[in-house]
């Protein structure tokens, strides 16, 4: 004799955790209402995933915005490293306006006596930047001198080592190398733009004296390229 076996499948009320028949609408224990429960739970969940992506964004966001802070913060810290010697230069002569113009250099010779090379301050100061060469015993180095726009004599290797380029001229505020266009603060030699920003005419102490500008042989001899 064959017996009809039904499967009954049940259901747990979420609220009381009773056993109850899939057709049921409410729970038979505590009455709570199986369709609302469940949409309540579809909500919940939806919500929670929403919130989780939420979170993870503004972590990313935040992580993104930390590291551009980082790296910018670098960035002007390298680029505000000023050179203590040369903010304590004092002034040669009066302020200097160079608001519209591009200057060149001008070649002048300089002269080697007892350890020191020198040249005429009147030159740099009419001229406003000029180029010199130091040359012993097989060495010769381009030298250059201007004066900033606060009226200070600066003086420096005229060589700009990625590009191999020995020549700058000035336009308004600027220091720029004739070859690979790179610009520099005249006040303190620091990158604007450019290929070579870490390779400013490199710069080198000075002393004025009875009318001229006076470098110790000793600091140019030894000096070495950067790169």
């Amino acid at each position: 004799m064959k017996h009809n076996s039904r499967k009954v499948t049940i259901k747990t009320c979420p609220k009381c955790r009773t056993k109850n028949q899939k057709s049921s609408r409410f729970c038979k224990k505590c009455g709570s209402s199986f369709s609302g429960s469940t949409l309540k739970d579809k909500k919940a969940t939806v919500l929670a995933a929403k919130k989780r992506r939420s979170l993870k964004g503004t972590i990313s966001i935040a992580v993104i915005v930390m590291f551009l802070v980082l790296i910018g913060s670098r960035l002007f810290k390298k680029d505000s490293a000023v050179n203590p010697a040369m903010a304590s230069l004092p002034e040669v002569g009066n302020r200097v306006s160079y608001s519209g113009q591009a200057i060149g250099m001008t070649d002048i010779e300089a002269v080697l006596e007892d350890g020191r090379i020198s040249i005429p301050l009147d030159a740099v100061l009419k001229n406003k930047i000029v180029r010199f060469n130091y040359e012993d015993k097989g060495l010769s180095l381009p030298l250059l001198a201007y004066i900033t726009p606060s009226g200070k004599a600066v003086t420096a290797v005229s060589v700009c080592e990625p590009c191999r380029s020995t020549r700058f001229h000035i336009k308004g505020k600027t220091m720029v190398c004739n070859s690979c266009a790179t610009e520099w603060k005249l006040e303190t030699l620091q990158g604007i733009k450019g290929g070579c920003l870490n390779y400013p005419p490199d710069y080198i102490p000075s002393l004025v004296e009875n009318g001229r500008i006076w470098i110790e042989e000793k600091t140019v001899s030894q000096w070495r390229p950067r790169v």
